[in-house]
């Protein structure tokens, strides 16, 4: 996947709505299947949604995060430019102060002092699950039934499972029989939702490896009314049972079975997911992070 701006066109973009950053200096930070991120000047970062309906989400971003930041117990993005549709750039965007550190997924997680970490994580997850949903609908979040998100990453993961089967074949047939056959034991969704991040995963925790402390959550395009579980599958994803038993240390609310085995399913979809994007990109950490991900939430079956 190469993105599709160039740099030299997001300097413009971005010089023409706010001549305070001229002349802007753009670099290319990363893309998703949503958005592309460019650094401009070192300490503002801009993303540009590519399609229609990555826009209003990100609208919905942005009015969410700013009611998030008052209290946050960790540093979140908070859009300081609001960019504009024009002949440059034909959608709106946005840009936010960069926040210090660097995403958790470039390091291994036996680098990281992962127990030292937790609390932080469970005291945020804590603080974001108890936000009042009220303020979230208002601010044009939408909800999202665990059960359907489920069902949509199960398909995606068997559809590119033969990628998986590719490069570790020794373990494939376990962890698809997972795929295949845990999905029915999930059960029934909890029936009040709470506002999740949606893709609490290790490549938008950022870690300042000066302090050695999480410095930002970043990328909430995926923000959501749901089930908690979507949010600690990112945790076992990244850490196994372990971690998120640390995490979960630190958090108040409550957390049922039911939720654990929904987070334990979408961590190992994920985990395909993620082999699936490292191989198309050539970015190595993830599949190193699937396939841990899925010796870990579906090595056991």
């Amino acid at each position: 996947m190469s993105h599709q701006l160039p740099t030299r066109l997001v300097a413009q973009i971005v010089q023409a709505q706010f001549p305070s950053l001229a002349p802007a200096d753009v670099v290319h930070l990363g893309e998703g299947c949503d958005s592309e991120a460019f650094e401009v000047n070192g300490q503002w970062v801009f993303r540009f949604p590519k399609r229609a309906e990555i826009e209003r989400q990100l609208a919905a971003e942005s009015c969410i995060l700013s009611a998030l930041a008052e209290q946050a117990p960790l540093p979140i993005p908070r859009f300081s430019f609001h960019g504009q549709p024009s002949p440059l750039f034909g959608r709106h965007f946005a840009g936010y102060p960069k926040l210090p550190g660097v995403p958790a997924i470039h390091f291994g997680p036996d680098s990281l002092p992962l127990l030292e970490l937790a609390p932080a994580l469970g005291r945020f997850l804590e603080f974001l699950h108890s936000f009042p949903i009220e303020t979230a609908a208002r601010c044009g979040v939408p909800e999202q039934r665990i059960e359907a998100l489920a069902d949509e990453v199960r398909a995606d993961a068997l559809d590119d499972f033969h990628l998986v089967a590719e490069i570790a074949p020794e373990a494939s047939v376990k962890w698809r029989s997972y795929l295949e056959a845990g999905f029915a034991e999930l059960g029934p969704a909890r029936p009040t939702p709470v506002l999740v991040h949606n893709d609490f995963a290790a490549e938008h925790i950022l870690y300042d490896a000066a302090t050695q402390t999480v410095s930002g959550i970043i990328d909430w395009t995926d923000i959501a009314l749901s089930d908690p579980a979507a949010d600690f599958s990112g945790v076992l994803h990244w850490g196994g049972e372990p971690f998120l038993d640390t995490v979960l240390s630190s958090y108040a609310g409550h957390v049922d079975e039911r939720s654990l085995r929904y987070a334990r399913y979408l961590a190992a979809c994920r985990g395909v997911a993620d082999v699936a994007f490292g191989l198309q990109t050539q970015r190595g950490e993830y599949i190193s992070a699937g396939l841990r991900a899925l010796r870990l939430c579906a090595g056991s079956w």
